[in-house]
């Protein structure tokens, strides 16, 4: 499991057990601090190197008795090479148009909503209300922006960003399943490589990686791509198990 040392004066807290969101059979607790203003970026930075995520203005890890499946994965973005398969994704893409904004609209909304029905028709996200993905976006004490990808001037695909001193961070991605043909989960991966390389931040936070998860293939197709071992990042090989 990998644990956190020495991380300033934060104060932690540690969660209630609850139902896991990938097995149901199984229960998972979290440690977690807050995020409280914009001077926390530093903390953010040091926390998400050390298997932390943010939900809000929560930056949590998981701590789950028995289990280590859930794996922090990010792409160190100066060593990626682009591979065939890669190539022919961002030839489909070419026409799309990437806007970074700070808005936080309805269209965004409608489309994240679309996308849980289809993609996590189960999940509690789904009775989220437009104030609640507001605040998933401008609550979090941290420089965070809306992502949209636009084809023909409709919005296709959004990822919600946040974006520090030397990464980047998908906190949550989503598209229109009208367009699944584009392999957008991908695509969005590829053109944040892309933007990072061009605002020099090396590291690219995916979040977390589940060894043979289908859902979360997606994420370790990158020559790379980075995994959080034992407290130390290490590059993924695929021929590997991580359990």
């Amino acid at each position: 499991m990998n644990k956190v040392k020495n991380i300033q004066k934060e104060k932690f807290y540690i969660s209630d057990i609850s139902k896991c969101s990938y097995y149901p059979e199984k229960e998972e607790r979290k440690l977690f601090t807050f995020l409280n203003d914009f001077n926390d970026s530093k903390i953010y930075e040091s926390l998400i190197s050390n298997g932390f995520r943010r939900s809000q203005n929560v930056l949590y890890n998981q701590i789950c008795d028995g289990c280590n499946k859930c794996i922090p994965i990010r792409i160190n973005t100066r060593n990626f090479i682009n591979s065939k398969n890669h190539k022919r994704i961002k030839k489909k893409c070419i026409n799309f148009e990437r806007i970074i904004s700070g808005k936080i609209t309805y269209e965004q909304f409608y489309l994240f909503k679309k996308y849980l029905n289809f993609k996590h028709p189960e999940s509690e996200m789904n009775d989220m209300m437009f104030s609640d993905y507001y605040s998933m976006i401008k609550n979090s004490g941290i420089d965070t922006k809306l992502i949209e990808y636009r084809f023909d001037e409709k919005l296709v695909a959004c990822c919600i960003t946040d974006f520090l001193e030397e990464s980047l961070s998908m906190v949550y991605s989503f598209y229109s399943p009208k367009y699944l043909k584009f392999s957008l989960g991908k695509f969005m991966i590829l053109d944040h490589i892309s933007l990072s390389k061009d605002l020099n931040k090396e590291l690219l936070y995916l979040g977390y990686w589940i060894h043979g998860c289908k859902e979360m293939n997606y994420k370790s197709d990158f020559n790379s791509t980075e995994i959080l071992i034992n407290n130390t990042w290490i590059k993924y090989e695929k021929e590997n198990s991580y359990l």
